[in-house]
């Protein structure tokens, strides 16, 4: 039998999930949800068994590629910190009623693509012809610019209007191309609409 290790606030822990959801997706359907793992965020490690209490040791772009793919993979969003002592940031990456909805209703959830450093999944919206997307930078020395077509993402019209789900604001106004520039160990959570 394997031994899996628990997920910790680690980089390379998170990494690892990146193989393991794209392996995990096909399973995931109505009452059959694959478990990231929880969600090791904000104060953690209270009365801890191996730890001592401290701040979550992800940065705050590991925090959002953490979420995204959590939200996008439609894992269960089981929180591992201290509700009751929450800064306003981790209150937000956990109250973004845009991106819990990603996880609450996303369909066909899969990986996109997998570039090494680069990494894209999309998802269908319940009754539209939208598609979530999500980029990833899982590298560790530079910024990553992605540049996709609509039509990579399932879009059938030849522009699209792109919508930033964690800032809550259009990226842009309608194009033939969906662009982002993700920060090292970032994300970018999209809703991408057909446009004439």
């Amino acid at each position: 039998m394997a031994y899996l290790r628990r997920f910790w606030d680690k980089w390379d822990d998170l990494k690892k999930q990146f193989e393991r959801t794209a392996k995990w997706a096909k399973h995931s359907q109505s009452g059959y949800w694959p478990d990231a793992d929880m969600l090791p965020l904000g104060r953690i490690g209270i009365r801890a068994e191996v730890l001592p209490e401290r701040q979550t040791r992800f940065t705050k772009n590991e925090q959002v590629t953490m979420m995204t793919l959590w939200s996008i993979f439609r894992s269960p969003l089981m929180f591992g910190g201290d509700m009751l002592s929450n800064d306003a940031w981790t209150l937000s990456l956990l109250t973004n009623e845009k991106v819990i909805a990603v996880n609450q209703s996303a369909q066909n959830s899969r990986e996109l693509f997998n570039r090494g450093d680069e990494i894209g999944w999309t998802a269908d919206v319940p009754d539209s012809d939208d598609k979530y997307l999500a980029l990833f930078n899982i590298g560790d020395t530079s910024a990553a610019n992605f540049k996709l077509d609509c039509g990579e993402v399932g879009i059938v019209t030849a522009r699209c209007t792109v919508m930033d789900l964690w800032k809550k604001t259009p990226t842009s106004a309608a194009a033939s191309s969906i662009t982002a520039k993700v920060n090292i160990h970032g994300a970018v959570l999209y809703r991408i609409a057909p446009s004439k």
